[in-house]
């Protein structure tokens, strides 16, 4: 590879192939289904994205998180593809393997700020920056889960706004800095993950561009302002659109989220050096506040950004990829604690990208010392790309459906309730009765008071196994709990009328009734239980009622009870 070639060119053939590499390493997962963490909120149960409508796309709030920008996608991908899985997963490989070009194209064009690489190092860092980033295990849950379609979608507007900003830095078109705030915006709307964008804009500042030595303070940090409002706008609504999923400060007071967000740290430079035992859902099953591993934790951040400021002699990229990458996870690194996890493999997505592009950088500068070593260099990049490949083929085959995927949670963590209860309910949907039984039998062991969810799973599967009677007492636990609850008024009036007891079913089914008369199938339950009862008459009116509600079915209930003679008078 001669260095008289256009670097341009050389980068742009880097990133490509990065590009292609990443999109087919993720071709197996096209033939993967929907998962049932999430995607039936954003997707395969979710009327509103069945026909454009830009009002319901910006006034949705959807699993908590405002995105109107992914739910357009959806709306898009159903248009095209109905609800074949392959569409939705082939957008997330494409959207994926367009960030890794970008992030090739970035990496290499903030070391060209630096200068002294030459052709061949820019050739590596644009390729090493795309492979180690596009292969890494730790992208699976982002590009395989459908739901987080607006990772890859904040991902790819965020890069833009970067790339754009670089332009405006470089060489102060107002045009380049326009752009850049509308990719922010976009970014934004796709997912709020990248409300710190502006303090990474900070970040560029000060490592490659050495704005604030030659033009001060002032004019750097009045440029952000406007990025800065659209944060703050941004983290008010996420905030309130979260509110009811946020943990509360008694349920974990500031010392422990503080705790949760120095282990996180670690626990993402772990994961990425050591991708293995990649979970769903890592637990929060670990004692925070003030104890030794608090303070083992802080000495150890404490340590690398020491070591990130004594680098600095040598240069400030260490200690600009370091406040990048604690930057970039704040949003998730647990102050503001959303759900139960203590970390989550997809928000390394963004952050990701500074360590890629750091460990690019070395493979560039290790080339650039000696051109002999080259060869030796691209040869590690390959066989290093090639076991981060082998590694992602297995991590993504965890999602290919919904019960592999909690299979895989409780291999790894076979104490915590949360994989049981959902492959519980997976094996319930597949008719597979005494394996749920036996799997939220093992979750009600582990989470007694967990109620809602393990109980009408299990009282719904007993029933279909032909335990009636546990099954009645498990939907009745639900009926004391929670008395406003259609589903399992359904659920038990459906047991007690397989077990005879008619009288009772016929009050469960009027209770559904009065809390949803919409609900056709309930008016049919009703009409089948005063059928058993003889009393033909209101049988047909419930029959009638459920045909009039748009349910078809009830017309063949109607024609044998005509037959009866019922309806005539």
């Amino acid at each position: 590879m001669p260095d008289n070639r256009k670097p341009e060119n050389i980068i742009l053939i880097a990133a490509l192939l990065s590009a292609v590499a990443s999109f087919a390493v993720y071709l197996p997962s096209l033939g993967f289904e929907f998962v049932d963490l999430d995607d039936p909120s954003y997707v395969t149960g979710n009327p509103d994205i069945r026909g454009l409508d830009l009002k319901q796309a910006f006034t949705s709030v959807v699993v908590g998180t405002w995105v109107p920008v992914t739910f357009l996608s959806f709306t898009l991908d159903y248009a095209i593809w109905g609800l074949n899985p392959l569409g939705y997963h082939l957008t997330n490989s494409a959207l994926h393997a367009a960030n890794v070009f970008l992030v090739a194209l970035l990496g290499a064009r903030l070391a060209g700020t630096r200068g002294g690489f030459g052709a061949r190092g820019l050739f590596l860092i644009a390729l090493s920056a795309g492979l180690l980033f596009g292969l890494h295990p730790l992208r699976v849950e982002s590009v395989v889960w459908i739901s987080e379609r607006k990772d890859v979608l904040n991902a790819f507007f965020f890069l833009l706004g970067i790339l754009s900003y670089l332009g405006y830095a470089k060489h102060k078109k107002a045009s380049s800095y326009i752009l850049a705030l509308v990719f922010f915006v976009l970014s934004l709307l796709s997912k709020p993950m990248t409300v710190t964008m502006p303090l990474v804009l900070l970040i560029l500042d000060f490592y490659p561009f050495d704005r604030f030595r030659k033009e001060g303070w002032t004019r750097p940090v009045i440029e952000k302002l406007p990025f800065f409002m659209l944060s703050l706008a941004t983290g008010l609504i996420t905030v309130w659109s979260q509110s009811k999923a946020m943990v509360t400060v008694q349920e974990l007071v500031f010392s422990g989220r503080l705790h949760v967000a120095e282990r996180g740290y670690l626990f993402y430079i772990y994961k990425t050096l050591a991708p293995m035992d990649l979970a769903p859902l890592y637990p929060r099953n670990f004692q925070t506040g003030l104890n030794l591993h608090f303070a083992a934790y802080a000495l150890a951040l404490l340590a690398i950004t020491a070591l990130a400021v004594y680098l600095r002699r040598r240069s400030g990229v260490f200690i600009a990829v370091w406040a990048y990458f604690a930057v970039t996870l704040l949003p998730v690194i647990g102050f503001l604690q959303v759900g139960m996890q203590a970390a989550a493999d997809r928000y390394t997505y963004i952050p990701g990208m500074g360590l890629a592009v750091l460990a690019a950088a070395g493979a560039g500068w290790a080339a650039g010392k000696n051109r002999s070593a080259f060869a030796p260099v691209l040869a590690s990049v390959v066989a290093a790309s090639a076991l981060l490949s082998f590694t992602t083929l297995g991590q993504a085959g965890v999602w290919k459906d919904s019960l592999s995927l909690w299979s895989h949670q409780v291999r790894l963590f076979p104490d915590y309730a949360y994989g049981y209860v959902n492959r519980g309910a997976v094996y319930l949907a597949k008719g597979m009765y005494e394996d749920a039984i036996k799997d939220l039998d093992k979750s009600v062991s582990l989470h007694p008071s967990f109620i809602n969810e393990i109980y009408f799973n299990r009282g719904v599967a007993l029933v279909n196994a032909g335990r009636l009677d546990k099954g009645i007492a498990d939907l009745t636990v639900l009926v004391d709990s929670d008395p406003e609850s259609k589903a399992v008024y359904k659920a038990r009036g459906t047991a007690y009328a397989l077990a005879g007891r008619y009288v009772d079913a016929l009050k469960d089914f009027q209770k559904a009734i009065a809390l949803d008369p919409s609900d056709p199938s309930a008016h049919i339950d009703l009409g089948k239980v005063y059928m058993h009862l003889g009393n033909f008459e209101r049988s047909y009116a419930s029959m009638r009622k459920a045909l009039e509600l748009g349910d078809t079915s009830a017309s063949r209930y109607i024609s044998d009870l005509e037959a009866r003679g019922a309806g005539q008078r």
